[in-house]
């Protein structure tokens, strides 16, 4: 009982301080200024992406820039 009290204890403090790092995930823009910055990246590659006239290869170089300036890389690996 005593050593499922403390690995409950310890799983505790590892999830309120999994929080405090920052994160790429743009659906955590609420709580974090490097997801808010993944998600203006997102955004402007979703708005041009979809005009007619844009060149799709500079789109997705932008959208790799602008991931990289943020920090998070990762998110335009697939492009």
């Amino acid at each position: 009982m005593k050593k499922l009290a403390i690995m409950t204890a310890a799983l505790l403090v590892a999830g309120m301080i999994s929080p405090a790092f920052a994160d790429c995930d743009v659906h955590k823009a609420d709580e974090d200024k490097q997801a808010k910055c993944a998600e203006k990246c997102d955004d402007e590659y979703l708005a041009r992406k979809m005009n007619y006239a844009s060149n799709p290869a500079e789109v997705i170089a932008n959208k790799k820039a602008c991931d990289a300036a943020c920090g998070c890389p990762q998110n335009s690996k697939g492009l």
